[in-house]
């Protein structure tokens, strides 16, 4: 397994929040961006994914807010929203988590036009309390339509918005728990078939039927939301989140780590048939771990752990610090082992895994840290 870098953007600017998607339909996966995340809120946009080695073409999709202000967010998502076939993205109104973490939030959808040349069309989901610091798409009720779960850390919440036939979002659920920060996925995590969410190591368990019923609030480990006030107090609770099924045997587990802090592990929990979840340690500290991904990265059939260290919060950490490492954790098979493979260093943020190209592997977008002005792709060369 080896990995070819491309530098395919020279001009980020603060791009805390980005994901990825087939924008304009041609199979190739763009890079989503709010191009802003600090002194000031930026830009929603996109760059046109290209299978050459090249800098992106730049794409704006809005450059303000419906009602002016600025975009900013610590998470971004792409889905079909609408159903139409193409990819819509998800945008925030904020001034941005520096200069006011606390001033409210509100959350849109643009409707994908279709091409390059018309506008792309807002759509009211909600309000959020604040900063948000993530998001996740998906069909909560099994309707077929994209609901969606929004975190935010100043006011430790969680809100589900559901989408409702015409369009129009409703505010179904709201929780407020002691150290919601940041980290959260969602996937079937009690067996029943519908979607819940496992956020700063709490799940929330979905009702089912119009997912206004009683959301059953646990806790995975209290070691991902009890931490409590030091001089980094803006960094505790900070996590990376993932579901998958890592075992093969149907049912999800739920891998965490660290996103700000050293002296935590890369860790997944299996639930057991008492509902308790059982940890199982890969890695016993990794610091700053602010990409956590699991695919099948060397397509032996088991997933492996996509990792690294953000350079630019690691070195306030470990003072010294000189090397940045990017690891894939390949899956050793049935015993459940797995052996640490460097594939770069200088750091990655936000790392998001995706077959970018269409060739059947599992490439890598690479944000060496939060400040970095460069992006690269990690092209991933086992096909």
């Amino acid at each position: 397994m080896s990995f070819t870098q491309r530098q395919v953007v020279d001009s980020a600017h603060y791009w805390w929040a980005l994901t990825h998607g087939d924008v304009n339909g041609d199979s190739i996966e763009d890079i989503v961006f709010i191009d802003g995340n600090n002194d000031a809120s930026g830009y929603l946009g996109y760059k046109v994914g290209q299978l050459t080695d090249s800098i992106w073409k730049n794409m704006v999709i809005a450059q303000t807010p419906p009602d002016g202000g600025g975009f900013a967010s610590g998470d971004l998502e792409a889905a079909d929203m609408d159903g139409d076939g193409d990819i819509d993205v998800l945008a925030v109104r904020h001034p941005g988590e520096w200069m006011d973490a606390a001033a409210p939030a509100e959350v849109f959808w643009y409707e994908n036009p279709g091409n390059e040349t018309d506008s792309w069309t807002p759509h009211v989901i909600g309000d959020a309390l604040g900063a948000v610091k993530d998001m996740s798409i998906g069909d909560f009720n099994n309707d077929g339509l994209g609901d969606l779960a929004v975190m935010t850390f100043n006011e430790h919440n969680v809100r589900m918005h559901r989408q409702n036939p015409d369009g129009s979002f409703t505010m179904v659920a709201e929780f407020t728990e002691p150290g919601i920060h940041e980290g959260m996925d969602i996937g079937d995590l009690d067996g029943d078939g519908d979607l819940d969410v496992a956020a700063n190591g709490y799940i929330f368990s979905n009702p089912g039927g119009d997912l206004t019923g009683e959301w059953i609030v646990s806790s995975i480990d209290d070691r991902w939301h009890n931490q409590t006030y030091h001089k980094d107090s803006w960094s505790i609770n900070a996590t990376k989140t993932f579901i998958t099924d890592i075992d093969g045997d149907g049912s999800n587990e739920v891998f965490m780590a660290h996103s700000e802090n050293a002296g935590y592990p890369l860790a997944y929990y299996t639930r057991q048939e008492d509902g308790a979840w059982k940890p199982t340690i890969v890695l016993d500290s990794i610091p700053a771990a602010h990409t956590l991904m699991v695919f099948d990265m060397d397509l032996d059939g088991d997933k492996d752990i996509v990792t690294g260290v953000n350079r630019a919060r690691a070195v306030s950490l470990e003072r010294g610090l000189t090397e940045f490492p990017i690891y894939v954790l390949r899956n050793d098979g049935d015993n459940m082992s797995f052996t640490t493979t460097t594939i770069g260093t200088g750091g990655i943020y936000n790392g998001r895994v995706t077959d970018y190209d269409g060739d059947g592997d599992m490439d890598i977008i690479r944000y060496p840290d939060h400040e970095a002005k460069k992006l690269f792709i990690l092209v991933n060369e086992t096909k």
